[in-house]
């Protein structure tokens, strides 16, 4: 991983009354910790890759105890996409207008109290406007760079006054799982859908812009995107790159034709039921379900084992046993109290 991890100045420990303070945020794995709300772990792999490509980024207590940050990124073409991006979404939440209007409409209401439809949809808004602002500075940087196509997938928790809103752009994912803290099943759901070229609505807005939705045949027939300037840069001798997700953060040049910026947004009214969230890249998702990994984290935590190792074991097993290469795995899982 790239230099720059540890914490910022602030934040775990710091008043939440001031809110100008700096929140704590973690970049480097850490073994699960305990926090007022939540515990948090962090464990990732390099798998069978010659580089680790995949950053996080976690703010377990952002201003208050009952509220915090929750991001993986998932790299493509190299790590500099990825490694800039978890440095800046989390600013560019705390300085969205919408950030401020939501706290302002916090502090109104009485203690406790539900937050409104306004109030969830200025979270929602608030998530957009922060995904757009940060790949807007990620993309100026590749750019002054001559960093045509680095490029990463992003999945953001953001939890504040019993909202979990979840924003994301490619094909890392959130999962989350329910159940009496009495035993018996747990329900699993993801949170996200991944973002694939070849949906339809990805698709149109792909071509309408330019580009177009390639099957290669080398890599299982997976669709990718693919600039309309392809073949022309091609030609000149140059790499043009093509992506398998049709939302990312950077991709600079891919973004003329089609590469959104703009993530899909989910929230849920947190409850007593919701015991277990898991946010991973692709490396874990493409060999596990969203069942086995939420009853897997909910397994090795009764066992006292560390849920997220438990996590990147399962992957790495199962692309052993798929014959394939292990991808980079890393895995965030939050225990809810």
């Amino acid at each position: 991983m790239a230099d720059g991890g540890g914490l910022t100045s602030g934040g775990i420990g710091a008043s939440s009354t001031d809110a100008s303070a700096s929140p704590a945020v973690l970049y480097e794995v850490t073994a699960f910790t305990e926090f007022p709300r939540w515990d948090v772990g962090i464990q990732q792999t390099i798998g069978g890759r010659r580089t680790q490509e995949d950053r996080f980024a976690v703010c377990p207590h952002l201003h208050e105890e009952s509220a915090g940050f929750f991001g993986v990124w998932d790299g493509t073409v190299d790590d500099f996409a990825a490694d800039q991006i978890r440095f800046l979404v989390l600013p560019a939440v705390l300085r969205s207008p919408h950030w401020a209007a939501f706290q302002a409409s916090k502090a109104e209401a009485a203690d406790g109290a539900t937050p409104t439809q306004d109030m969830l949809l200025t979270l929602e808004q608030c998530m957009r406007e922060a995904f757009i602002a940060a790949d807007d500075e990620l993309v100026q940087m590749c750019r002054e760079r001559s960093n045509h196509y680095s490029s990463c997938t992003g999945v953001v928790v953001l939890i504040v006054a019993g909202v979990l809103t979840v924003a994301h752009l490619g094909d890392s994912r959130a999962a989350l799982g329910s159940g009496s803290a009495e035993g018996g099943a747990l329900r699993a759901e993801f949170l996200t859908v991944d973002h694939k070229p070849d949906q339809p609505p990805e698709r149109q807005r792909i071509e309408q812009s330019g580009g177009s939705v390639e099957y290669l045949h080398d890599v299982f027939n997976k669709p990718f995107i693919r600039g309309g300037d392809f073949t022309e840069r091609k030609a000149r001798g140059e790499k043009p790159m093509q992506l398998q997700y049709s939302r990312a953060f950077g991709g600079k040049d891919l973004k003329p034709y089609g590469l959104s910026n703009i993530p899909d947004v989910k929230q849920v009214m947190m409850s007593p039921q919701h015991r277990v969230l898991v946010i991973a890249s692709d490396g874990l998702w493409d060999v596990c379900s969203e069942a086995t990994a939420v009853s897997l984290a909910m397994e090795a935590r009764q066992r006292g084992q560390d849920a997220c190792h438990a996590l990147i074991q399962h992957a790495l097993g199962e692309h052993a046993r798929l014959g394939g290469t292990a991808d980079n795995v890393t895995v965030v899982i939050v225990f809810f109290k």
